[in-house]
């Protein structure tokens, strides 16, 4: 029974540090993506203007939405925001939008532009936007 315990306890250091280490990867930092980004996804011969707009919400998890003008699409939600360093990759939510849209981009040197790849049901294209 001694036994037993002394390795349990001994085992709680080892959860504690996986948790401090699993904290600190969900804490990334997401300032530099947060406010509106302006600019453009370029698909199958389609070059279409978009704002995407990224906050935190309540809890401080990253949120955001998209506004594709010219399809007159506003506030569309975005989700499954993955940040990695000045990598990040995010989703169109909306259950009206077929194709799971998924964006893959990163932050430039500067922190004003974000670019990368943009696909949706099988196509595969880019998309850049600039801080405004």
């Amino acid at each position: 029974m001694k036994r037993s315990l002394i390795k349990n306890l001994t085992f709680i250091p080892v959860l504690l540090a996986l948790f401090l280490v699993h904290s600190s990867l969900i804490a990334q930092d997401t300032k530099p993506f947060l406010g509106t980004w302006n600019g453009a996804l370029s698909v199958m011969g389609q070059e279409l203007e978009i704002t995407i707009e990224l906050s935190l919400d309540e809890e401080k998890n990253i949120q955001g939405n998209i506004d594709v003008p010219i399809q007159g699409a506003t506030d569309i939600p975005l989700g499954e925001f993955n940040l990695e360093g000045k990598k990040i990759s995010f989703k169109i939510v909306h259950p009206e939008v077929q194709g799971d849209p998924a964006f893959n981009g990163e932050l430039d040197e500067t922190g004003k532009k974000i670019s990368g790849e943009f696909s949706q049901g099988g196509a595969v294209g880019t998309f850049s936007v600039e801080k405004e």
